[in-house]
């Protein structure tokens, strides 16, 4: 199942490799983690760092290697952002679009009906008549809830699909919080447990005009999560790569490894929340595209030079990375005290989709 043909190629660009096929996937190799709400969140959520009179260091992140951030913490719900994510340019563009093409933040926000739920907003800020910091049309973002079973995506919305919903099994007849649970799952929560894992997920996106009732059926998608140490590319001029601890997540389209037509895989890491992105698409047979489209797209991603190398996920398919975002281009807030986060939601919310599903609590002003 995929959330969109070649997700968030809305400018048209690809990452860096057409993998060999057969090489082995990223192997867990990081420390025992719980798998425990409470360590989800902190992956989910972008860091802010602290000064020694612990205040927010504006336009500082965590990966910068400022003495100034001598602590760090999650962002808080309601806070301002002291900086931003975007993802690298690639090389020809470098020198017009220095802030890349497009703005990622990981942020809390409170809910009316599904408690904190956390945001990644999708923010194009190039382009003819794209802003970053204002919702245009091919703008949207990810939302994910932490219950006590599972991470999970809940709604996500590009310039694709669109808007939409996703219901896992627990969606029996109308739309409710309980069904948005453990759907697109990320990874399954056992507090005496690793971040370690695989299921196949059951689950369905609810586009559109149908949002409100269950559907008929549910699509079967393996599922395998780990805890690795990944390296990331700094912009440059902001030091040198970083290696984090990362939650990655892959996601296949299909019950089966060695058969599925792609794979998208989530990289979360507790400094900047989520961090990177890959689709990788199965080279013998795709629902969507023909080999020869596949190629085309894994050779201009190539030469893109946008992300750092990855090996494919493993299952023996066949697979070429087709598209991939990784957001570790800082960039300053706009204003200088900080930028109000909420740049999905708020459009969510003004739009009335999901049934008031993501409405804010009473209480909030």
């Amino acid at each position: 199942m995929s959330r969109s043909a070649f997700r968030r190629r809305a400018l048209g660009l690809a990452c860096l490799v057409l993998a060999t096929l057969g090489a082995r996937s990223a192997a867990a190799g990081g420390p025992a983690m719980p798998a425990s709400p409470g360590t989800a969140r902190d992956f989910l959520i972008q860091n802010v760092c602290v000064g020694r009179s612990q205040t927010v260091l504006e336009g500082v992140s965590p990966i910068d290697g400022d003495p100034a951030c001598t602590s760090q913490r999650d962002l808080m719900p309601g806070e301002t952002l002291p900086y931003h994510k975007h993802d690298h340019p690639a090389a020809p563009d470098r020198a017009a679009l220095a802030r890349g093409y497009q703005r990622h933040d990981s942020f809390p926000v409170e809910t009316s009906q599904l408690g904190i739920v956390v945001e990644h907003s999708f923010d194009f800020g190039a382009g003819r008549g794209r802003q970053f910091g204002v919702f245009d049309a091919s703008d949207g973002g990810d939302i994910t809830l932490v219950s006590p079973q599972a991470l999970s995506f809940a709604a996500t919305e590009d310039g694709g699909a669109g808007f939409q919903l996703f219901v896992g099994e627990a969606c029996r007849d109308r739309v409710n919080p309980a069904a948005l649970k453990g759907s697109w799952i990320i990874a399954l929560l056992d507090p005496l447990r690793p971040f370690q894992g695989e299921t196949v997920a059951r689950l369905n996106d609810l586009k559109a005009g149908r949002q409100s009732s269950c559907p008929p059926r549910l699509n079967a998608a393996f599922t395998r999560w780990y805890i690795a140490p990944v390296g990331y590319r700094a912009a440059e001029g902001q030091g040198a790569p970083i290696t984090l601890m990362s939650l990655i997540s892959e996601h296949y389209g299909g019950a089966q490894p060695q058969s599925a037509d792609h794979v998208e895989r989530f990289y979360f890491t507790r400094e900047l929340g989520s961090t990177r992105w890959e689709r990788w698409q199965n080279v013998s047979h795709s629902r969507d595209f023909s080999p020869d489209e596949v190629a085309r797209a894994a050779s201009d991603l190539a030469a893109s030079g946008r992300c750092s190398h990855a090996p494919p996920p493993a299952g023996g398919a066949p697979l070429a990375l087709v598209d991939c975002r990784e957001w570790t281009l800082i960039v300053p807030p706009d204003k200088s005290d900080g930028d109000r986060p909420g740049f999905f939601i708020d459009a969510l919310r003004a739009r009335r989709l999901g049934g008031g599903l993501f409405a804010a609590p009473r209480n909030s002003r």
